[in-house]
C-alpha cells in the first residue's frame, strides 16, 4: 500500500503548482465606452475581489522555467449582459505557458454583475494589465 502511495506522489509531484505574485490593473476605457455605460460591469466581491482571484488561481506547473512566468500580460475581454465572459484574448502576452493560464482563470471567472446603461444589461469591453513576478 505504501509503495502505491510513493508511486502516486511521485508521479504527481512534477504537477504541482507554482504561486505568483500578481498585480492587477484596469486599462482606462475608451471615451466612447465610457459615455455609453452609466455603471460598469464589477466582479462579485468587487475589485478587490476580482485582484485576489486572479492572484489566487494563477499558477503554472512546478518545471515551468522562472522567465517564462514574470511579466505584464494585457487581457481583454467582453463581459455579457448575463454577466458571463466572452471574447477573453490576449492583447499583449509574455509567454505561452502564462498567456494560456491567465486566459484558463479568466474564462473560469465566475459571472459578473453586467453593465449598465439606461437601466438595462449592456455587453461591456473589459481591458486590464497583469503584472507577474516570483514571490
Amino acid at each position: 500500500m505504501i509503495k502505491h502511495a510513493f508511486i502516486l506522489l511521485a508521479l504527481l509531484l512534477p504537477f504541482a503548482l507554482k504561486a505568483q505574485k500578481v498585480t492587477v490593473t484596469k486599462v482606462s476605457s475608451s471615451k466612447v465606452n465610457a459615455k455609453a455605460i452609466d455603471v460598469e460591469p464589477s466582479f462579485p466581491g468587487g475589485t478587490k475581489a476580482f485582484y485576489k482571484y486572479i492572484s489566487k488561481n494563477i499558477a503554472y506547473e512546478k518545471d515551468a522555467k522562472v522567465t517564462d512566468m514574470q511579466g505584464t500580460v494585457t487581457v481583454s475581454m467582453a463581459i455579457e449582459t448575463d454577466g458571463s465572459i466572452t471574447e477573453a484574448q490576449i492583447t499583449s502576452g509574455v509567454s505561452d505557458i502564462v498567456d494560456r493560464e491567465v486566459l484558463r482563470v479568466i474564462n473560469a471567472s465566475p459571472k459578473w454583475k453586467p453593465g449598465m446603461q439606461h437601466g438595462s444589461p449592456i455587453k461591456v469591453r473589459y481591458t486590464f494589465k497583469i503584472q507577474l513576478s516570483n514571490t
